[in-house]
């Protein structure tokens, strides 16, 4: 199964690269794609994840595949956006790649570093199985009060191919064991960007699950990063892109693909 998906390409200059949140898969970019016809959105999904055989599942390695999906696409330079672990992997490949990036924007993620500010010896990540889609479908989007029917569909939608049926039973389209290395190197490793960036930096966060140190952490993340545009999204959930893709492109648009575009 390929590991990437393009939406709007060929037609357009600019590219933006996109990385989804732990669990989720690079269709979680869709809605986003339509609102911004304009871009050349490509989505990759991460190692592990969504069908994907991979045996390694660190950043490194998840860098290298980035790096050879834009060289085999033939393209240089693109901005970057990722959602919740997402957005530290982005950071981590601009430490590596800095050539390759125009901007950076993280979407509910990748603005602290989450060894700071919870315990090393979290349980381990364990898949949920389920034999009725209904019953997780209403789970997921239960507590969203601030959607729209519109959205709600959508998002019953996308939840329902999270999950591949074998034998009538719902199995999770991500590998436990890619869940838990991917989380543990973030838990186990600063990636965020310690010194300035000299690029554009937008950070977009939900008001679902602002907690009491919010304002800690984005103070230090406004410390390093100066320049940074910082916005809490009005009746927005961690999913962002999913769940509030249009307020997303909105920011995009005015901040990142300004003078780009």
């Amino acid at each position: 199964m390929k590991n990437y998906i393009q939406y709007n390409a060929f037609q357009n200059k600019e590219v933006i690269i996109a990385i989804p949140a732990l669990g989720e898969r690079k269709e979680m970019y869709a809605a986003l794609a339509s609102i911004l016809p304009e871009v050349h959105i490509i989505a990759i999904d991460l190692p592990g994840h969504n069908g994907q055989l991979d045996n390694d599942f660190s950043f490194r390695s998840f860098n290298n595949t980035i790096k050879e999906i834009m060289e085999y696409l033939k393209i240089t330079k693109a901005h970057f956006l990722g959602n919740s672990i997402g957005a530290w992997i982005i950071q981590n490949f601009y430490t590596n790649y800095p050539n390759s990036v125009k901007s950076l924007t993280l979407l509910d993620g990748g603005y602290y570093f989450i060894g700071e500010y919870h315990p090393d010896d979290k349980a381990e990540i364990q898949l949920p199985i389920i034999e009725r889609l209904e019953d997780l479908q209403e789970e997921e989007v239960r507590n969203m009060g601030n959607l729209s029917a519109e959205n709600k569909e959508y998002l019953y939608n996308y939840f329902l191919h999270n999950f591949v049926e074998k034998n009538n039973i719902f199995y999770h389209h991500s590998n436990v064991k890619a869940l838990n290395d991917l989380s543990k190197a973030v838990e186990k490793n600063n990636y965020c960007i310690e010194n300035e960036i000299p690029l554009s930096v937008l950070l977009l966060l939900a008001n679902e699950h602002t907690d009491n140190l919010l304002h800690k952490k984005l103070d230090r993340f406004q410390e390093r990063q100066p320049n940074a545009q910082v916005e809490i999204i009005p009746n927005s959930y961690h999913f962002l892109p999913l769940t509030n893709p249009n307020e997303i492109a909105e920011r995009i648009r005015k901040t990142i693909l300004h003078g780009f575009i």
